[in-house]
């Protein structure tokens, strides 16, 4: 895979299936608008792949047309950044004269770092629920390569595709595998001081679902998943176990209950005294029968 990829650059090629005029082009500022601009503008056709592109882009930057379309709305060329990343599109007919949308394809170009070309291409690919590296039109296609991309091979632009669509699946594969051992050592650190099997079936339930989420290219479930059980782990990290009794707050004296014993006793000091002196005193009962002596 290593030698399929570039460590800074991906030129990729896709067919384009469906295109409407579902966008503007600013023509005072050569910008990308949506189709209810009500500037100076006319109308682009951007086609499935690069709405797909631009919808997964986390951060985009208004897109740039450095080739703004004529009388053919479906020939263009735009360029955009997102955080690292620096994207251009090209639009191009390549069989029929341009007159079918499946006579078009889109040359795409990505600069920036390989883990974030691969998480693009992962979300493109799995968003369009096709094969973009599939053409409609295989042979006029490789001869409009073999004079306009110095004979790149459609075989070749495929291995692209799916390396970089690979490596994004791996690296999600990775950071589930990460979340798992951090779950697992939670559980371990804690012991017996939670409901094992409690916790122990909440993460399975999210690690499972992440799996799932993986296996149907669905990155953005298996980043929902991840978050859950990211939650998860600072509610577990932060509870307080119920065996565990908490100690009394420190209390500081500042003298007021004090006793000064070197002058007169305090009010409960002296009832203490006169409780006990009380005490002290014998009961006589003089309500008794009278004394033998008197009778």
């Amino acid at each position: 895979m290593d030698d399929v990829l570039d460590a800074s650059t991906s030129m990729l090629i896709a067919q384009v299936r469906k295109a409407d005029a579902s966008h503007k082009i600013d023509t005072a500022h050569q910008l990308l608008r949506g189709r209810h601009f009500s500037g100076p503008s006319s109308v682009v056709y951007l086609g499935d792949v690069t709405k797909a592109l631009l919808a997964q882009l986390p951060h985009p930057e208004t897109p740039q047309f450095l080739e703004a379309p004529g009388y053919n709305e479906q020939r263009w060329v735009i360029r955009t950044t997102s955080g690292d990343l620096n994207v251009s599109v090209a639009s191009r007919a390549y069989w029929g004269w341009g007159l079918l949308t499946s006579g078009y394809l889109n040359i795409i170009t990505l600069e920036g770092p390989l883990s974030e070309r691969a998480r693009l291409v992962l979300d493109i690919v799995s968003s369009l629920g096709q094969s973009p590296w599939e053409m409609a039109h295989q042979r006029p296609a490789q001869k409009w390569l073999n004079r306009h991309l110095d004979g790149k091979a459609l075989k070749e632009n495929e291995r692209e595709w799916r390396a970089l669509f690979a490596t994004g699946r791996h690296a999600l594969s990775e950071s589930i595998e990460a979340m798992k051992l951090r779950c697992d050592a939670a559980l371990e650190h804690h012991g017996e001081d939670i409901d094992h099997a409690t916790w122990q079936g909440l993460f399975d339930e999210d690690v499972h679902m992440a799996q799932r989420a993986l296996a149907e290219d669905n990155a953005p479930g298996v980043e929902r998943a991840l978050a859950r059980l990211e939650a998860s782990l600072i509610q577990l990290n932060n509870q307080t176990p119920d065996e565990l009794v908490m100690a009394p707050e420190a209390v500081v004296s500042d003298g007021s209950d004090l006793i000064d014993l070197s002058t007169e006793p305090s009010t409960a000091v002296a009832a203490a005294i006169m409780t006990e002196t009380t005490e002290e005193v014998p009961f006589v009962d003089l309500a008794g029968n009278p004394s033998s002596e008197e009778e």
